[in-house]
């Protein structure tokens, strides 16, 4: 871990090769998602056999996994923070202020954007972590696990008020950003059904940090081999359960908790494969300069979250592109801005800075004094 110092951005030369690779695959399953899922498909009377079969490859491969790993690493990036301040209440002060402009700028990546953003709702729910910094690692786990079950207690509270659960938008031709707007407002009615799952993360991905699990890990490919499989295994088991429930009657008791606690361990199970496959790569030469690219990627994690909307979203409208896709489309949109826009970007631009552009922002926003542009650094080894 960087050694303790005052509250400054971090360095370069501080960063961990391993974390700037996983955020690197999960925002690349990020952009598969976004294409796939948030841009409107085409009717699935369309699709062809290869079309269904990648759907369904993809929603067991990518769905939620990506997601699990950027919040992990959301609650471990925490750890971090605490870990290089001497002074605590400093240390709180400044994740404050980082969550703060992170919600400034996914308010307005929201609203100008992409409506399935994730930024705000992250940076929200990581003022509730900000409270648990000193906890034992045994409230840690029985918070996370207690997250988990909120969804349904507000599910049920609600059921029990009488009161109807808010409606997804109906804006058949509406303007997009009025469009984007209303699908604001609903994921943000939603929150008490999947913001808690933000929290069980982060507390996890914070004990981990806390115990440098990752860093231990890396050291020991038996049990880097032993997680890969039993990940693996884990996630398919439940992906299996998860679709026996959905086929099943809907008078089963707790039918629907059962479905949402399926597809949760689903996606953590394979999300912890894929974050144990990576390691082991990373645990060699080849597969070190392999994954190279991958953490070009997630050192300008930000700013290439971004920058995936701000690419598609003209080219949607500019061609009506729009409830038009099929997996197969979907998936060649996504393959070419990663490999035509976003890998060229980041590769090119860290050569010469140290920090992406949005990042520099966040860090600007963050400190109060803009940090060092040029002369990009070295990573830091595991």
């Amino acid at each position: 871990m960087p050694s303790k110092n005052d509250a400054r951005p971090v360095r370069p030369d501080e960063r961990i090769l391993a974390l700037d690779v996983l955020r690197g695959f999960a925002m690349l399953g990020v952009l598969i998602a976004y294409c796939m899922w948030n841009l409107g498909t085409a009717p699935s009377e369309t699709y062809t056999a290869a079309d269904i079969r990648l759907d369904a490859v993809a929603g067991f491969l990518v769905d939620g996994k990506m997601y699990t790993i950027l919040a992990f690493l959301f609650g471990l990036g925490f750890s971090i923070q605490l870990s290089r301040a001497e002074d605590d209440a400093a240390a709180a002060h400044f994740y404050r202020r980082r969550l703060a402009a992170l919600a400034a700028i996914g308010l307005a990546h929201a609203l100008l954007l992409r409506n399935g953003d994730i930024l705000l709702p992250y940076a929200l729910t990581g003022f509730l972590l900000i409270p648990f910094r000193r906890s034992s690692d045994a409230v840690l786990l029985a918070a996370a696990g207690i997250a988990l079950l909120v969804p349904d207690l507000v599910r049920f509270l609600w059921q029990m008020s009488g009161a109807p659960l808010p409606q997804r938008p109906d804006l058949a031709n509406a303007p997009y950003l009025v469009e984007n707007a209303a699908w604001v407002r609903y994921w943000y009615e939603m929150a008490p059904f999947t913001w808690p799952l933000n929290l069980s993360l982060f507390l996890l991905g914070f004990l981990a940090g806390r115990r440098q699990l990752l860093i231990r890990f890396a050291q020991d490919r038996f049990r880097l081999t032993a997680i890969l499989a039993a990940g693996a295994s884990a996630g398919t088991v439940f992906y299996f359960i998860l679709q026996q429930l959905v086929d099943s009657e809907k008078g089963l008791p707790l039918r629907q908790t059962l479905i949402g606690l399926s597809y949760i361990f689903h996606c953590w199970g394979l999300a912890s494969a894929y974050v144990a496959g990576l390691l082991l790569m990373l645990g060699s030469a080849a597969g070190a300069r392999l994954l190279a690219p991958l953490a070009a990627i997630g050192r300008l994690a930000l700013s290439n979250y971004l920058l995936q909307p701000i690419v598609i979203v003209p080219l949607c409208l500019i061609f009506g592109w729009f409830d038009r896709f099929t997996p197969s489309t979907a998936l060649l949109l996504a393959m070419g801005v990663f490999f035509l826009i976003q890998l060229p970007f980041s590769l090119i631009w860290l050569r010469r800075y140290l920090y992406g552009p949005a990042e520099w922002l966040w860090r600007l926003l963050t400190y109060g004094r803009a940090p060092p542009l040029k002369q990009a650094g070295d990573y830091a080894p595991v």
